[in-house]
């Protein structure tokens, strides 16, 4: 069981925007997803210690990046999944853009692994194999509402299971509160 404390969700959440702010000084909208390593299509530059200050406390480094708002994640074609895991009160209805669509625009070979990281530093290693074997989506909304830092969002990584009840290993393999996508 992952347990969130409000303090680092509002410390991240906090980070998160003014990240967007240090990356593009012209950002009127909060950065919620960034993408690092090995990709062809950057939009920010590397790590500035002092904007970025959540990444930095993660010890996370890069020297290029792909920023996303919750605007821009909107923005780009919407899939919506009905998922289910044992012990959860109801189904769940998800919207969001595929994953490997955010791949594409950040310019991330098919062939990469990707690190999946959540606020409080839960990760899952999605290999290529992974990723074909499922249709990922990076749900920005849940039931209708948008998904929030504290709740299961800004975003949520995972994927439908056409309403039928799954095991909670396979949950594991979701990451919700996902702010982060290494590209290796």
């Amino acid at each position: 069981m992952r347990l969130k404390p409000f303090f680092c969700s509002l410390i991240a959440a906090l980070a998160i925007g003014a990240t967007s702010a240090a990356s593009n000084p012209s950002a009127v909208e909060p950065t919620v997803l960034t993408i690092t390593g090995e990709m062809a299509n950057p939009n920010r530059g590397p790590l500035d210690p002092f904007h970025d200050a959540f990444l930095k406390h993660k010890d996370k480094t890069f020297s290029k990046g792909f920023v996303l708002t919750r605007t821009a994640l909107a923005a780009l074609p919407q899939t919506k999944i009905v998922t289910h895991v044992d012990g959860w009160p109801a189904k769940v209805e998800l919207e969001g853009p595929l994953l490997s669509d955010v791949l594409k625009a950040a310019g991330a070979a098919e062939n990469a692994t990707i690190v999946a990281t959540a606020l409080d530093g839960y990760n899952v290693d999605l290999t290529p194999e992974m990723r074909k074997a499922q249709k990922w989506v990076l749900a920005i909304s849940a039931n209708g509402a948008p998904l929030a830092v504290g709740g299961r969002g800004p975003v949520w990584l995972l994927y439908g299971t056409d309403g039928k009840a799954v095991s909670q290993d396979i949950e594991a393999t979701w990451v919700w509160a996902l702010y982060l996508l290494e590209v290796q």
